[in-house]
């Protein structure tokens, strides 16, 4: 029984008692099957009667002034409307807004582009100035190194004349002494 509500089902749908399903079934000469257990059976469209007869009485009419024919006014279907933009028109402003997002697309790849090219530089630039550095530091170290050396030699005079042994010891004398 497909489409089918008995009249429990339907009074449970509107938050009524059955009684007065069966009530209104009768007032309004309702049209009913009855089941093989011999329940009342409503089709679908049955069961929107009882929910406007529902309505209308929650709205306050007495169920004299209901009238049933107004649902069928209600019921008739609305002139077709005409959609507010015509599907050529709406095609042509989707492709508007597509070229439109394409060109947002290649304004941000190429300002991309110009930041890595710039901070590409810009780290360009500093390794520069550190290569520059790093030779004046190994130029500076190198005459250092040779200052050193001349020093050294310079300094070194032979065992045999009582130079070079006894600072060395002096100055590890001099650690320990209080």
């Amino acid at each position: 029984m497909d489409g089918t509500l008995k009249t429990k089902d339907i009074s449970d749908q509107l938050g009524v008692n059955p009684t007065t399903v069966q009530r209104w079934t009768k007032y309004f000469d309702i049209e009913c099957r009855q089941n093989e257990l011999g329940h009342h059976v409503y089709s679908k469209e049955q069961a929107r009667l009882f929910m406007f007869i529902s309505q209308q009485l929650k709205s306050g009419k007495k169920m004299k002034e209901i009238e049933l024919s107004q649902l069928e006014k209600l019921n008739q279907p609305l002139p077709k409307q005409t959609p507010a933009i015509s599907t050529n028109e709406y095609e042509q402003k989707l492709h508007e807004m597509m070229d439109h997002l394409k060109e947002i697309d290649v304004k941000l790849a190429q300002k991309a582009d110009e930041v890595v090219s710039y901070q590409l530089l810009k780290h360009r630039a500093e390794i520069d100035d550190m290569t520059t550095l790093l030779k004046r530091l190994e130029n500076r170290l190198i005459r250092m190194e040779a200052q050193q050396h001349e020093h050294q030699e310079d300094n070194e005079l032979p065992i045999a004349s009582g130079g070079g042994g006894r600072k060395k010891w002096k100055t590890f004398l001099h650690m320990f002494t209080f």
